[in-house]
């Protein structure tokens, strides 16, 4: 025993030296690591299954708190206590925010007249969509009306200006929940918007009161739709839609075919406003503003005219920032850039992870639902893993003896780069929400960023200053030729084979180990940070094969549709190719814009049948139930399921298809495995907090 433990010393001795030397290594490094910690307590929030009690978050905070004072002397536990005060922080933070913002929302659907001023009006594929800020719906009584409802417009009717207040008849039904267990969570977003109740008008609306003096939000959404149409009626089709979405953050014109093809494409990070639009935007007025105050000898040499570039920059960028709608990219970059341009103001670098790792904490403490959006975890994963390539020393100056056409060659390297880093660093993401990758973004995006870079966005600056003045065209024409360019070359990408790349859905913690391998290999320094390589490698390696198989029957809400994933295809009990088929298609790695097979329907029900599961039957009267009962192999129904009917080996009947959400069935075992949506998303405040009644084991 002895010649053992002396055996063991000398590695013990060498662990405990090598994490003094980790310590030592990464002490200036371990800051970075709060907005992880902030992280994992606003995920925790959200992964429970019922809300917690409201004093749940203060107290875990507290007593975080005092674990901190109680080992704060020692290095190694004071660090590890300041992650768990972080994190109970975010716990706290996701708490107070869902508190905030609650509100009543719709119970059960209804037909009835909804009353209110109008916040905002945007388009979509069906029409015109509108905000509404409710004063009355139906004879709801005050304390279950909602705060805000989204309503469709008829395509005749007169578009309403935001503060006007209009009465509307219509349907109106709750937030709809997700169209299958895992998926997007519509109800949980649209709660966090103030959203209570989603609908379309059923006859064309009445206005009861002009525009009112509309708020703060009210007016800059009014500045954003006047300049939209007056950048839209300079340059017509997709190219003005593109310009709007780029300048105003008015993405609601592009059409569902540009979209497409951009995304295919890999640039549709382009759309949307984020830290390459943002750096542009202040770049151009930092260096048109010097450049104007060096026109003068005087001025260059008695006035700091790096400062005063950098203010005009920063109250730029904040208008623009108002302008775009503050989106979560926007957002991002905006504390970015501004954090950078005070460093200018204060004579110092502020490029760093530690600017990264202070905008994730503001924009986390004050929003803690971004963290669950694609677009805050794309735009953060795609940053963190340029600055952290940027801090090894790869993207270093070039020198002054280096000739023209080398300097060139590099800045090809260094934009292949950065397109290849920011594309890899985004792979697990783009898999994780939307199933799909784009295989030649990396050289997309090399034509399409520096035409974005060097022509687009200088452009669109000139045409946002000229705006006020009437003469927007002298930019926006040369600015609408790059933007013909980049459509151009998106859609000819699109037609290449092999464009994108789809994989079926996986579980989320496999997206969750690829993150946090990904931190691990960032925010680190030393030689330990290679250990986050091959959990890396192996959860990309994951999320690309997609060993995961699609559930073999899926259900919406309420049972509305129904899909039967028959090997390549999908086969529904809809006519049409509705949006339910679409996100199954999407979750399955099938192709979106494919029509697969249709169950046999008559008014009574649908039937199919499928190799390996059998017939799958949906009954919608007493009269089809009887003779289902005899043939299905699976039976789906909304109508009471007599006690004979023994023959199909699953039943999903009322009980199971109340509201709450989708259900999915998968047939790997000896008895079907079937997953409910409302149980995986549990009684929280977005699902209305109703409780729900147990479900058969099978």
């Amino acid at each position: 025993m002895r010649d053992w433990t002396k055996s063991l010393l000398p590695l013990a001795a060498r662990a405990a030296a090598g994490l003094a030397h980790f310590q030592e290594a990464e002490r200036e490094r371990a800051g970075l690591w709060l907005p992880v910690a902030l992280a994992a307590g606003i995920l925790i929030y959200f992964d429970l299954p019922v809300e917690p009690h409201f004093l749940s978050g203060p107290a875990s905070l507290l007593c975080a708190i005092m674990v901190f004072l109680a080992v704060r002397q020692r290095a190694l536990p004071a660090f590890l206590a300041g992650l768990l005060v972080v994190g109970a922080a975010g716990f706290t933070a996701a708490q107070v925010r869902t508190l905030s913002v609650e509100a009543p929302v719709l119970e059960r659907g209804i037909t009835a007249a909804v009353a209110g001023v109008v916040e905002t009006v945007g388009m979509t594929p069906r029409g015109r969509r509108i905000i509404l800020q409710v004063e009355s719906l139906g004879r709801l009584p005050a304390e279950k009306l909602p705060g805000r409802a989204r309503v469709l417009l008829l395509n005749r009717d007169q578009v309403p200006l935001p503060g006007s207040r209009i009465r509307v008849f219509g349907r109106f039904q709750p937030p709809p929940p997700p169209v299958s267990p895992h998926a997007y969570d519509f109800q949980r977003a649209l709660f966090f918007e103030g959203i209570g109740a989603v609908g379309f008008a059923l006859a064309p609306h009445s206005v009861e009161a002009a525009v009112q003096v509309p708020g703060y939000r009210g007016r800059v959404e009014e500045l954003r739709q006047v300049l939209s149409e007056r950048i839209r009626d300079r340059l017509s089709g997709d190219t003005g839609a593109l310009a709007a979405a780029l300048l105003v953050g008015d993405r609601d014109w592009i059409s569902e075919t540009a979209e497409t093809a951009m995304r295919d494409a890999g640039i549709a990070h382009l759309l949307a406003i984020s830290g390459l639009h943002m750096g542009l935007v202040a770049g151009c007025v930092f260096g048109f503003v010097r450049l104007l105050l060096s026109l003068s000898a005087r001025t260059a040499l008695l006035c700091p005219t790096r400062v005063i570039a950098a203010v005009a920059a920063l109250a730029f960028a904040t208008f623009y920032l108002l302008l775009s709608g503050a989106a979560v990219p926007t957002l991002r970059a905006y504390v970015m850039t501004a954090i950078v341009l005070g460093g200018i103001v204060l004579g110092r670098r502020a490029i760093s992870m530690r600017l990264i790792a202070f905008a994730a904490l503001t924009i986390l403490l004050f929003r803690p639902d971004y963290l669950l959006s694609a677009s805050f975890q794309l735009s953060f994963a795609a940053v963190t893993a340029l600055v952290a390539v940027y801090e090894t020393g790869y993207w270093s100056g070039a020198t002054g003896s280096d000739g023209l056409l080398r300097k060139s060659f590099r800045h090809l390297l260094l934009l292949a780069l950065t397109s290849l880093v920011a594309s890899l660093a985004t792979l697990p993401v783009a898999l994780h929400h939307f199933q799909k990758a784009a295989l030649y973004g990396v050289a997309t995006n090399l034509l399409a960023v520096p035409a974005a870079g060097m022509w687009i966005m200088p452009w669109g600056v000139a045409a946002l200053v000229l705006l006020p003045f009437g003469w927007e065209a002298v930019a926006l024409v040369p600015m609408g030729w790059g933007l013909d360019l980049v459509l151009s070359l998106a859609t000819e990408i699109q037609t290449w084979p092999f464009a994108t790349y789809a994989v079926s859905a996986g579980p989320g913690w496999v997206a969750g180990a690829a993150a946090l391998s990904g931190l691990w290999l960032c925010l680190w320094r030393s030689r330990w940070r290679y250990l986050g390589v091959a959990p890396l490698i192996v959860t990309s390696v994951l999320l690309l094969l997609s060993p995961w198989r699609p559930p073999a029957l899926v259900i919406s809400d309420r049972g509305r549709v129904i899909g039967v994933h028959a090997g390549s295809e999908l086969a529904t009990s809809s006519g049409r190719n509705g949006f339910e088929a679409l996100v199954w298609r999407r979750r399955a790695g099938l192709r979106e814009e494919g029509t697969g097979r249709r169950f046999d329907c008559d008014p009574l029900g649908c039937v199919f049948v499928a190799a390996g599961i059998g017939t799958v039957a949906w009954s919608s009267s007493a009269q089809s139930l009887a003779e289902d009962c005899l043939r299905a192999d699976i039976l789906v129904t909304r109508i009471r399921v007599p006690e004979g009917c023994s023959v199909p080996r699953l039943i999903l009947g009322p009980r199971d298809l109340r509201p709450g959400g989708s259900i999915a069935v998968w047939f790997d075992g000896p008895r079907p495995r079937v997953v409910y949506a409302r149980y995986v998303r549990g009684e929280r405040p977005w699902t209305g907090r109703k409780t729900f009644p147990k479900a058969k084991k099978d």
